[in-house]
């Protein structure tokens, strides 16, 4: 049974990771949620972290937005030591989280202007709300939007500061089929215009569709990563969806720590 893919040391030369990390562990009331995790995402690639509730998707983006300390390891983002300085990255990065909590009363125009006041610049406000089709909706209070008009500021938000390195956590779920597609196609120009994505989801579908690479994790750790080709062709003949190949992988990791 072939054990999972490791990801490997980028080679000298080349460019320097947008994400790298190494033996990252954290722990919460004794209980881990990440165990030595260490990955590297090249710049301008297209990247999902999968896994289950509870594999540490959510820990592990916090950390690289600098919300959570890790208890060891290494974090590299865009070339900042993110444990020695915390927030130093935080104006080249663009994060929409699955709980964004946008306030019901304000209006699209406002959050859109607040959020450039924050930052020493930022994006053409009008041009955001073309790309994302809200200028009908900029001074519609937010509370009055449907889900998918809410998806869609707040990944304009994330993207009001003209960030180098996008962390999307979730972006699609709860929407339906139709509008999930039209968010793949807004996630697809990010990568189009050289920034960096990251983004969690349970959809394995989506996983193929838009990422470079696949990071499988389970219970803190690292259980394969590569393409979705790669991964599904790396599994045991029978293996030919991500659902089967994540499955798989899970079983070899298990494996390999008893």
């Amino acid at each position: 049974m072939p054990l999972p893919t490791r990801p490997r040391p980028v080679p000298a030369g080349q460019a320097t990771p947008a994400i790298d990390v190494r033996n990252l562990t954290k722990t919460y009331g004794g209980k881990p949620a990440l165990r030595g995790l260490s990955l590297a995402i090249a710049p301008g690639s297209t990247v999902a972290l999968i896994g289950p509730n509870g594999a540490g998707k959510s820990t592990f983006v916090e950390i690289l937005m600098g919300l959570r300390t890790p208890d060891a390891g290494q974090v590299s983002v865009l070339g900042h030591d993110v444990v020695r300085d915390p927030r130093g990255h935080v104006a080249r990065i663009g994060v929409q989280l699955q709980e964004s909590n946008l306030f019901k009363l304000l209006t699209v125009r406002e959050y859109l202007a607040f959020f450039a006041k924050l930052y020493p610049r930022h994006a053409d406000v009008q041009a955001l709300a073309r790309e994302f089709s809200l200028v009908d909706f900029l001074d519609t209070r937010v509370g009055k939007l449907s889900g998918g008009q809410k998806q869609r500021v707040a990944l304009a938000l994330a993207l009001i500061n003209d960030p180098e390195l996008v962390i999307l956590d979730e972006p699609t779920v709860g929407l339906d089929p139709i509008v999930r597609r039209e968010f793949w196609e807004l996630i697809r120009r990010q990568a189009g215009r050289g920034r960096t994505v990251l983004f969690t989801t349970h959809y394995m579908d989506e996983a193929k569709e838009l990422a470079d690479q696949v990071l499988m994790i389970s219970a803190g750790r690292l259980v394969a990563a590569g393409s979705p080709t790669q991964l599904i062709e790396r599994a045991p003949a029978g293996v030919s969806t991500l659902d089967d190949a994540y499955a798989h992988y899970v079983r070899c990791e298990a494996l390999e720590a008893a």
